[in-house]
């Protein structure tokens, strides 16, 4: 089963667990849900948002609230923000009403199914093979380099048509391995965005004008920097409830499972 298999509604919500306390204002990329939450992030990284309300009370208002709360912050940090259009401003809706809309033909289909797999918290057994739940890790255990400046997201940019669902789901798959591998190398393997809220970023920010590719380069660029001041936990979880529905491989190495609020990455080691 490929990804499109396991596409379902939920709602994901990463929590980094920070020496012992839950530090939203950094790592706040990790929590965004659409592009005015993206730009919130930003903008308190750069120190200009005293003015803003928490992350929490900003997801409340629809777009035209938040873009008119982040309009004068975000111009103290030239950043201009792309206003939603009046006759399509949307309303508040839960997450998973967001979602049912994001499925998109994943393209990996023939990767291979895990109908004979077995599932367990902290691996995946498939026909001899082992694939191994991912955690975060410490900037220690990090290939050298893999903060640095240098190390870009490098999310192809999309060149085709929004109307061809084929090359579309394609282009999403691959931009979608790219995305988890770079998550991978800086150490973030166990706070990953799902497939679903991928493909919905991809339409939020598209639809309104902005390169998907380089919005992601933003993020990638301000997670290094929280990646190198703050530790994270590598505590792996005790329990995960995962349904083979919802799990699909990203290749033969891995396997992404949706549990709704937390997305898990299994590696293989063999």
């Amino acid at each position: 089963m490929g990804l499109s298999g396991f596409i379902r509604r939920g709602v994901w919500l990463v929590l980094l667990v920070l020496s012992g306390s839950v530090y939203a204002e950094k790592f706040c990329l990790l929590l965004a849900e659409n592009y005015y939450e993206q730009l919130y992030c930003e903008v308190k990284a750069m120190g200009k948002g005293a003015s803003l309300p928490s992350l929490l009370d900003f997801r409340r208002n629809n777009e035209m609230t938040q873009a008119l709360l982040l309009k004068r912050p975000a111009a103290k940090i030239g950043v201009e923000v792309v206003m939603p259009k009046k006759d399509n401003i949307s309303k508040i809706v839960q997450p998973e009403m967001r979602y049912a809309n994001a499925e998109e033909k994943s393209g990996i289909d023939g990767v291979g199914d895990l109908r004979r797999c077995a599932f367990y918290t902290q691996s995946i057994r498939c026909d001899g093979h082992s694939y191994n739940l991912v955690g975060n890790q410490a900037n220690s255990k990090l290939r050298t380099g893999a903060l640095d400046g240098a190390n870009k997201m490098d999310i192809p940019v999309f060149t085709g048509s929004g109307s061809d669902k084929l090359a579309l789901g394609l282009y999403l798959t691959r931009a979608y391995r790219q995305y988890i591998g770079k998550m991978l190398e800086i150490g973030l393997g166990g706070s990953t965005l799902s497939y679903a809220k991928f493909v919905f970023l991809f339409h939020d920010v598209t639809a309104k004008g902005i390169d998907f590719s380089q919005r992601f380069e933003t993020m990638f660029r301000f997670l290094k920097l929280d990646k190198q001041s703050i530790a994270v936990s590598e505590a792996l979880p005790d329990s995960v409830m995962l349904a083979e529905e919802r799990c699909g491989k990203l290749d033969d190495s891995l396997v992404v499972c949706d549990a709704g609020r937390k997305n898990y990455l299994y590696r293989t080691t063999n």
